[in-house]
């Protein structure tokens, strides 16, 4: 059964649902979860995307997460079924808010992206059908590889990065 994805409109609310393949195809705006997953030196975990993934496979992902099923009505419950699945990681994440991503300047071409900090240093168990294997990077080197990542982790990690630096990491 193919999973369900609610289509939002220009202020986040859920106009439609479809399957997540229809979403894909015809670049229908979303919801999704944007984790950036920290150890306590200050590295960021990054994921190496498979390559069955529908979006930007085999490429880097600065972010944990992934598309809310329309079935879920809570953004910060998406994302730790989404950070437990692709990582086999629970630990405490910090509710940043939604930003609205849009793809390469399109204004029809866009994600509501709930953003999400935490800190682990634990054990990883990786989702095989979602994760190849996983690095550890700092700000400055994913940004200096930033053509190797998924474009919208990259505006995700730059904008929590700047929201902590707003806000205490508490």
């Amino acid at each position: 059964m193919e999973e369900m994805v609610g289509i939002v409109d220009d202020d986040n609310k859920v106009t439609k649902i479809v399957p997540r393949s229809v979403m894909r195809k015809n670049k229908l705006p979303h919801r999704a979860s944007y984790i950036v997953l920290a150890d306590s030196q200050g590295k960021f975990y990054v994921e190496k995307r498979t390559l069955i993934k529908d979006y930007c496979p085999g490429m880097l992902d600065a972010c944990i997460g992934g598309v809310m099923q329309a079935e879920e009505d809570d953004i910060i419950l998406s994302a730790h079924r989404e950070l437990e699945e692709e990582m086999g990681v629970k630990t405490n994440l910090k509710y940043l808010g939604w930003f609205k991503i849009v793809n390469k300047g399109n204004a029809k071409d866009f994600v509501y992206a709930g953003l999400f900090y935490g800190v682990y240093d634990g054990k990883i168990t990786m989702q095989a059908s979602e994760v190849s294997t996983y690095y550890m990077m700092t700000l400055e080197e994913i940004l200096a590889r930033a053509e190797e990542f998924t474009p919208d982790s990259i505006i995700a990690i730059k904008e929590v990065v700047r929201l902590l630096n707003q806000k205490p990491l508490n």
